[in-house]
């Protein structure tokens, strides 16, 4: 049985802004979609390295009126470009213009075949689970955002270790004496939560990773709970007050807020997900040991 085609009335450019020569391939790229009767917008941001065929947008509208997302950059793009969609459930294709490239995994060259495929109706996506968190001062909510990654409560450079109270489902954990604590999604679990000595949890799990940041006590070690499970943060005072500088929950690293010894945070896997676009007959054990240099043998 042949495959319905698929229309997408309005398709996004993500760009990182930062990039250079690339107007070329992006006069190329948004023909391609104009040649098959799709508008195609852009953002603000990146508005200088577009070509006339693209309509620029403010963010927020780009979001609203896409059917398709096109993320040219890095991980980060595409991390910027999940929390912009929030809870629109919009399939995300990477094409990968960064470092690393888990989660932006086309090459310039690779991604017609892809869009091909995707138009004549054969969508392959994998979705990824996100987390939302909220930081609440005397009882009310003041900051609730999302992560594709990771939330993480740390310290600045020059602050003395943190006493990080947690709870899981009001069970109580341990107080973490450490430099800070990355809650991670499977996805984040080989970005900061790696570094950090996390273990790799496969895409597709519905877990919640916990690692403390260079804790104190050796025997502390990273903890991974299901994905059922609301997450409670509270920074404790047992050792005198603390600059409300001294300590930040960040979203993915790109956003975040300072956090007081009196505010809860709360974690919980989020209600949306990002749908990205997956090559066909996706390795994720080789892409592992491209990214992380794995031998071969």
């Amino acid at each position: 049985m042949s495959q319905a085609m698929v229309a997408f009335e309005t398709v996004g450019l993500i760009v990182k802004p930062h990039l250079t020569d690339i107007t070329a391939y992006l006069t190329a790229l948004a023909e391609w979609f104009v040649g098959r009767g799709c508008r195609v917008v852009g953002e603000t941001p990146s508005a200088h390295l577009l070509p006339p065929t693209v309509t620029v947008l403010p963010s927020s509208d780009l979001a609203a009126q896409v059917g398709l997302v096109v993320v040219i950059g890095g991980d980060g793009t595409m991390i910027y470009a999940a929390r912009l969609l929030g809870a629109r459930d919009v399939p995300v294709l990477g094409v990968n213009y960064g470092y690393l490239g888990y989660l932006t995994e086309y090459t310039p060259e690779t991604v017609y075949e892809a869009l091909e495929r995707i138009f004549a109706g054969d969508i392959h996506t994998d979705v990824r689970m996100k987390l939302e968190a909220t930081v609440e001062r005397q009882g009310e909510p003041r900051l609730t955002a999302q992560a594709v990654n990771d939330c993480v409560v740390t310290k600045s450079m020059l602050a003395r270790l943190v006493p990080i109270e947690c709870r899981i489902g009001g069970q109580f954990v341990s107080i973490f004496h450490a430099d800070g604590l990355i809650i991670a999604t499977p996805t984040g679990s080989t970005a900061y939560s790696l570094s950090a000595g996390g273990p790799i949890v496969h895409p597709t799990m519905q877990a919640i990773v916990i690692t403390p940041i260079c804790p104190h006590t050796l025997t502390n070690r990273p903890l991974v709970v299901p994905d059922t499970s609301e997450i409670e943060l509270r920074l404790t005072t047992e050792r005198g007050p603390f600059n409300v500088e001294d300590v930040f929950l960040t979203f993915d690293g790109q956003t975040g807020c300072a956090v007081e010894p009196e505010d809860r945070v709360l974690i919980r896997k989020s209600a949306s997900v990002l749908k990205l676009i997956e090559p066909a007959g996706k390795d994720y054990f080789r892409l592992l040991r491209d990214k992380l240099k794995w031998g071969n043998g």
